[in-house]
């Protein structure tokens, strides 16, 4: 068996057992946040929230409705799952092509594999999971177009890059860095002119799912399928059509962001005395999920990249930093450890580069021996100085939303508008839309007082009107609230005419 047919080998048996592992844990049914809505918007093919993570919206569609297993929503999660094992893998064939080892670069594959970090992004629904599997992508393909310069690693690049822009758009932070891989190894004179038109064309293939965002939506209000229109509501609520991006001037808000103050992420770059705080953000990741020796080494592993003769060390470090100010000054931002994901896939190379340099220069003779010990010392130091990971597993019994939402049907009548902020009123969507165990409800996503002046109506229709929330002395004036929960953790009131 030749050593690359070896290694391919390897890599997808490490893939595997990520995968397995990932299985094991990821949760059953649905659930609130951004979660709850990834696996309704994949589950309806409708628009998620901007700038609409396409790609992944449309592979979790066809994933879920070919899957003939479980229920949509543990469907959309093991997607996700699948996109981190890829990445997984990726990182074992990266390893190999920096020249680590097979061991040190299988053990320090399992170490980010199953570091607290990527468990627990790996094992439910989220975007960034297959963000990651298309950056490890671009990165891989990047790293072998510098040793052999084939036109086809430039397109598959593209491709990834685009594919990853169409998921996220913290892509933009990747361009950097293959582009310097590009600019500091040119094609052969002989393939400029088939390597620049593939990379074009990978990048025009990878970000199409875009192009039908905007068809979907025309098509979906047309057709009125948002039973919130039924309420004189407008278009653009979340779940079916968030946005309603369907004009050439809604949709560049949409795809940029513009709803949720992106340029404050921006901002950080001109802030030279935040500096210090970043990488003390991007220490504190590593150590979350290595440990103390784990960012020791990833240091030095990151000064051994960069010091490389070759491009691709110096595009890794930069894929594992460029984010990292954007992430720690973006206002808006809500669980930024997901945006560390692809700087911890770097920091595993630095890792196990450092590991081998260090072991080395401890060899005194130079034994198989030794190199194992030092590598089980490694493993040792990465399993166990970092956070314990039981309560990832927990979650894959966790039925919450599903009590949530039997408990708010049963607390509101079958004809009811049910308000519903945010946190909230993912669980009642999925239900309403992909179960349809929500009966002749009509889940609105607001908060208290957004959408107040329609209440006189809905009241006037003999609708009965309830609202979830986090406030448990909301007062909405001059509407009376009959508080109808009792121990929950969030409160659901009936509005009342004054």
């Amino acid at each position: 068996m030749g050593e690359r047919t070896r290694d391919r080998l390897v890599a997808l048996g490490l893939g595997l057992v990520a995968l397995a592992v990932y299985a094991c844990a990821v949760p059953q049914t649905y659930a609130f946040w951004d979660t709850g809505e990834l696996q309704t918007v994949a589950s309806i093919l409708g628009i998620e929230h901007p700038p609409g993570s396409p790609a992944f919206v449309l592979l979790a569609y066809a994933f879920a409705h070919l899957v003939p297993v479980g229920e949509l929503a543990w469907r959309v999660n093991l997607f996700s799952a699948i996109g981190v094992a890829i990445a997984v893998a990726l990182l074992y064939a990266t390893m190999r092509r920096f020249g680590v080892p097979p061991l040190v670069g299988a053990l320090c594959t399992l170490a980010f594999a199953f570091c607290k970090t990527t468990l627990t992004f790996a094992t439910r629904a989220e975007v960034h999971d297959w963000a990651l599997c298309f950056s490890a992508a671009a990165l891989y393909a990047a790293v072998r177009y510098e040793g052999e310069r084939r036109p086809r690693d430039a397109f598959l690049c593209a491709l990834a890059l685009g594919l990853f822009g169409a998921t996220h758009g913290v892509a933009v932070f990747l361009v950097p860095a293959l582009a310097l891989v590009f600019v500091l190894r040119p094609p052969p004179p002989e393939h400029m002119r088939a390597t620049i038109g593939l990379v074009m064309l990978g990048l025009v293939i990878g970000v199409l799912p875009y192009a039908y965002i905007a068809p979907r939506a025309a098509w979906l209000f047309a057709h009125r399928v948002d039973p919130t229109l039924t309420l004189g509501l407008p278009p653009a609520l979340p779940f079916w059509d968030y946005g309603d991006p369907e004009t050439p001037g809604r949709f560049w808000d949409f795809v940029t962001g513009a709803e949720f103050h992106v340029h404050s992420g921006f901002g950080g770059y001109f802030m030279p005395l935040r500096y210090f705080a970043y990488a003390g953000a991007l220490v504190a990741r590593l150590g979350d999920a290595y440990g103390y020796v784990g960012t020791l080494l990833g240091a030095v592993g990151a000064v051994l990249l960069w010091l490389r003769r070759d491009a691709a060390g110096k595009a890794l470090v930069l894929a594992a930093v460029l984010a990292v100010p954007y992430t720690e000054s973006y206002s808006d931002l809500q669980e930024p450890d997901r945006y560390y994901l692809l700087a911890l896939w770097c920091a595993a190379i630095g890792i196990a580069l450092a590991f081998e340099r260090i072991a080395d220069l401890l060899q005194r003779p130079r034994t198989r021996l030794v190199r194992t010990g030092l590598a089980v010392a490694l493993v040792c130091a990465l399993a166990f100085a970092v956070p314990p990971r039981g309560d990832v597993f927990g979650a894959h019994d966790d039925r919450g939303a599903p009590e949530y939402v039997a408990y708010v049907k049963s607390v509101t009548p079958d004809d009811a508008i049910v308000l519903a902020e945010w946190a909230y009123s993912p669980p009642l969507a999925y239900a309403a839309y992909v179960d349809h165990s929500f009966g002749n409800r009509i889940s609105v996503t607001s908060g208290p007082k957004q959408y107040q002046s329609h209440f006189a109506t809905w009241l006037a229709q003999k609708r009965p009107l309830y609202i979830v929330t986090f406030n448990e002395s909301l007062a909405l004036p001059p509407y009376k609230l009959q508080r109808v929960t009792t121990d929950q953790n969030y409160s659901i009131f009936e509005i009342l005419a004054p």
